[in-house]
């Protein structure tokens, strides 16, 4: 279910404000498998954006830690909803989805008190935390009042239906963050 709603709203929104070079994987992609394809990007000098809702939130960590252990930078890994009942089964991970790992440069970590599937109770164990002084880590909770569900969270169709918070915090924020490494990797190439 989760595939789907990103094909049809985060995939397709990205995509329409100019990023055609967006991947999309799912649960029967491998994390080598993906990690090959990135890695294989980093290679030809593209920045890495690893962008993971609900469970692929998790996996998307799992990915950045194997590009780790690699020593393949990640210029930004963006996870959005990664917590409640996946929670549940810590060591289907076997590790902890909330330490970032030290590849990473910029960490987005988005959640909310009103998901009632991606949300852990207590507010800190949503927190991503950094594991180096030099990355930057940014948690964004919505409260219970904002009313913003485990949907809402990527729902980006009709684009008038974009909750305004949302709007604000996660969409405008991700494409703020991916304009600078597009901005940042034009002067480097400049």
């Amino acid at each position: 279910m989760a595939r789907r709603l990103m094909q049809r709203h985060l995939l397709h929104y990205l995509r329409s404000k100019g990023l055609p070079d967006v991947t999309m994987y799912g649960h029967l992609h491998s994390v080598d498998s993906i990690s090959d394809d990135l890695q294989a990007s980093r290679s030809e000098g593209r920045n890495l954006v690893i962008l993971g809702f609900s469970q692929g939130g998790f996996q998307a960590v799992k990915i950045a830690r194997e590009l780790e252990r690699r020593g393949v930078d990640v210029s930004l890994l963006v996870s959005i909803a990664a917590g409640g009942l996946g929670r549940v089964f810590p060591g289907r991970w076997g590790f902890d989805p909330r330490s970032v790992p030290t590849n990473v440069d910029v960490c987005l970590n988005f959640f909310s008190q009103g998901d009632l599937l991606g949300y852990d109770r207590s507010h800190q164990m949503n927190e991503a935390v950094g594991s180096t002084a030099s990355q930057r880590v940014e948690n964004h909770m919505f409260h219970a009042h904002e009313g913003v569900s485990h949907i809402d969270l990527v729902k980006c169709y009709p684009e008038e239906g974009i909750k305004p918070a949302v709007r604000t915090h996660v969409i405008e924020r991700i494409m703020a963050e991916i304009s600078g490494l597009k901005r940042s990797g034009a002067q480097q190439r400049a």
